[in-house]
């Protein structure tokens, strides 16, 4: 019942995309889910990275489902990005993610990510399925138009340079807690962000992300900037002067409750409150192939190197 996305399913995935929950709160609101275009670039690209899988019944079409998950070469944990449709008792969830979970093992992932409404019922199906709640982001939104920010005489932030990524990931390990490190890697995108320094050392750093439908904002600060927060964030909107019609998002995690004030106070508003789940897999590991011992120097090996060369398989010995 359930495969890779094909040409068979093009229907399906355009008719039920608005019956689905999106686990990617970047994606949606800088660009879209564009879930059909995902799964058509994996139909045409499988090594995209974007793979796309179907459930389809033979029973009843109305069944049917689809999942999507994005994983990047080189990284070590995948993301789930889009499911449709919603949770319901009795559907394919269970199946679908098991089989989603299984290809982003099978592609080298560690962890599988997902972003939802903690009191969403998708948030318990995932947490029966195994995934476990290792943060928890809020999302401030700034609407159009937007307000005049406070004036800041001094410009400190400049935009990231490739010289910049020592101080970024010193930044990161200093700021992010160990449990969302193990998880998440500090940020890896060049030329996306804007930095700021203090004394000499990196202080700020926000990753920004533009698209058609908004801007999405994280910010990695320091503590002891807290007083300049306000005027960072003010300098950092001013930059986006050009966007006034489309809405800016700040994704706050619960690490950085201290910088809610300082949103308010530039007209900020709360807009949704997720929890940042994970799912730990378990990665196969091929059994190395032995092979035979060379002959050295025209003699036969010794007892000591055969026993050396068969100590982590006794059981070939037998």
């Amino acid at each position: 019942m359930i495969r890779p996305f094909d040409w068979r399913d093009f229907g399906l995935v355009r008719r039920m995309t608005e019956r689905g929950v999106c686990f990617d709160s970047e994606a949606a609101l800088t660009r879209g889910p564009h879930t059909f275009q995902t799964a058509l670039l994996a139909f045409l690209a499988p090594g995209a990275g974007l793979p796309t899988f179907v459930w389809r019944p033979d029973e009843d079409e109305r069944e049917s489902a689809f999942g999507q998950l994005r994983f990047r070469s080189g990284d070590d944990y995948a993301r789930l990005i889009y499911f449709a449709p919603g949770y319901e008792d009795g559907g394919p969830w269970e199946a679908l993610l098991a089989a989603l979970a299984g290809e982003a093992a099978a592609r080298g992932a560690h962890n599988l990510l997902a972003e939802v409404n903690e009191h969403s019922p998708e948030c318990d199906a995932l947490r029966k399925f195994g995934f476990a709640i290792y943060a928890r982001q809020h999302i401030w939104r700034l609407n159009a138009p937007r307000p005049a920010a406070p004036v800041v005489d001094v410009r400190r932030l400049r935009p990231q340079q490739s010289s910049d990524s020592i101080g970024i990931s010193a930044l990161y390990t200093n700021t992010v807690p160990r449990l969302v490190q193990q998880v998440e890697p500090a940020p890896g995108r060049f030329g996306h962000g804007y930095v700021a320094h203090d004394d000499g050392e990196m202080a700020a750093f926000f990753d920004v992300s533009r698209g058609p439908l908004g801007t999405w904002i994280q910010p990695y600060l320091h503590p002891s900037i807290f007083e300049e927060s306000g005027h960072l964030l003010a300098e950092l909107v001013n930059l986006f002067a050009d966007r006034d019609n489309l809405p800016v998002y700040v994704c706050v995690r619960s690490h950085q409750d201290w910088l809610r004030t300082s949103l308010a106070d530039l007209k900020f508003e709360a807009w949704a409150e997720q929890a940042v789940m994970v799912k730990r897999l378990a990665v196969r590991v091929a059994e190395p192939e032995f092979k035979p011992l060379p002959v050295i120097a025209g003699g036969q090996p010794s007892p000591p190197m055969i026993q050396s060369h068969f100590a982590s398989k006794p059981e070939r010995m037998k």
